[in-house]
């Protein structure tokens, strides 16, 4: 459970009785437990995985790396307080991709597809060990607090580990997300802002990636006014004075007013805080108030590379095409993304000319599915139907 095991002592031939406890204050709906036929496998000095016996092997292997990513978030923002950390792997019944118990990450085995790609997700969940868990949102108007800052801190343990720009490339692909979702609410919707106006409303229907990404490029923005090494500092005074706290954003914007106090003088200080706009960044259904770049040479590349497909049209490949072959994973989902924006100019020649050249039908990386099928299924592509069917079915 969502707690630290302290005994476990025998009742019987066939039955133990395992003690546990945690003496962190945590919100009650961080509280957790799962019941199955399941194993643990250590996989570091305070980290682990749960899951069926049966894909044990296959789970160990993926999130193999789970130490690093949080010995990493530890060094960018404050020693991690829960003493353990595990993965639990659930069946595909899990509606969510994870859930960020305390100790205890709920994971939908869809992030399990062998090639790693997904382990961005184990990354998120537990940058909130943080933020979301250790300080959290008071109410669901200020979601934001608990998701924004998570993404941020997930994007800088990718760019610690991976490279700025892939770091870039994975905001890029959510501002993409975030448009896309503002969209669905229409720009005239309380629910395409940071601070959606419930008003008895069920919580889960304002739930979108608005929080996350435009929370994201909020405190992006934030980072850009003072610097990054300056920033983490923010970061860290802010978890440790609200540590073990449920706050607003009221509590944030004068922690932050405090913190440029602190750190800068005269005129700076109004220059900084007079730069971020708090009324348009909270309540308007708008994207950010400020110009935000993203891109990355490489993105541009895997814009360009499938804009170059379609203007062949299906009769031969760019000469660049290789190119490919460096894409990451968010590369890749850019590249399908492009074509599936294009759609319109997008025949069957072009879906017949890509698939043999990069076998996409048969690519497990989900995001790359979720731009193909669909782009296959609109246009009658013969070989998008059984990867369809076998995807919506697992």
């Amino acid at each position: 459970m969502s707690a630290n095991e302290t005994a476990v002592s025998a009742v019987n031939a066939t039955h133990n009785e395992s003690l546990f406890r945690c003496d962190i204050k945590i919100p009650s709906y961080l509280m957790a437990i799962v019941v199955g036929d399941l194993e643990y496998r250590s996989l570091g000095k305070r980290v682990g995985v749960i899951t069926e016996p049966s894909q044990m092997d296959f789970v160990a292997n993926e999130l193999d790396t789970m130490e690093e990513l949080l010995d990493t978030a530890e060094s960018y923002l404050t020693p991690y307080i829960w003493g353990n950390y595990t993965v639990v792997v659930l069946p595909p019944s899990f509606p969510f991709g994870g859930m960020e118990n305390p100790l205890l990450t709920f994971a939908s085995p869809t992030i399990i597809v062998g090639d790693k790609s997904q382990v961005y997700v184990a990354t998120h969940e537990i940058a909130h060990s943080w933020t979301g868990n250790d300080v959290t949102c008071r109410n669901w108007e200020d979601f934001w607090i608990n998701e924004g800052f998570t993404v941020f801190s997930e994007r800088k343990v990718s760019g610690m580990l991976h490279g700025r720009d892939f770091a870039q490339v994975e905001a890029l692909l959510g501002n993409s997300t975030l448009w896309a979702d503002m969209n669905t609410y229409g720009l005239d919707n309380t629910y395409s802002s940071l601070h959606p106006i419930l008003e008895g409303d069920s919580p889960d229907n304002a739930f979108s990636n608005v929080p996350y990404e435009k929370g994201f490029q909020l405190l992006y923005y934030m980072e850009s006014l003072v610097g990054e090494d300056l920033f983490q500092n923010f970061l860290q005074t802010y978890i440790l004075q609200y540590s073990q706290q449920s706050i607003t954003t009221i509590e944030l914007r004068l922690t932050w007013e405090q913190w440029v106090h602190d750190h800068f003088e005269g005129a700076k200080i109004n220059e900084i805080l007079g730069a971020v706009d708090w009324e348009t960044w909270l309540f308007k259904p708008e994207l950010a108030p400020v110009h935000l770049d993203f891109s990355t040479d490489m993105s541009r590349e895997a814009v360009k590379l499938a804009l170059e497909y379609i203007e062949l049209g299906g009769k031969s490949s760019p000469s660049d095409k290789d190119q490919y072959t460096k894409f990451d994973s968010n590369l890749k989902t850019i590249f399908y993304t492009t074509l599936l924006e294009s759609q319109a100019k997008v025949t069957i020649d072009i879906l017949v000319r890509v698939d043999s050249d990069f076998s996409v039908s048969a690519d497990p990386n989900p995001e790359v599915k979720q731009r193909w099928l669909p782009l296959g299924l609109s246009l009658k592509y013969q070989p998008a139907y059984d990867p369809a069917h076998e995807f919506v079915s697992a």
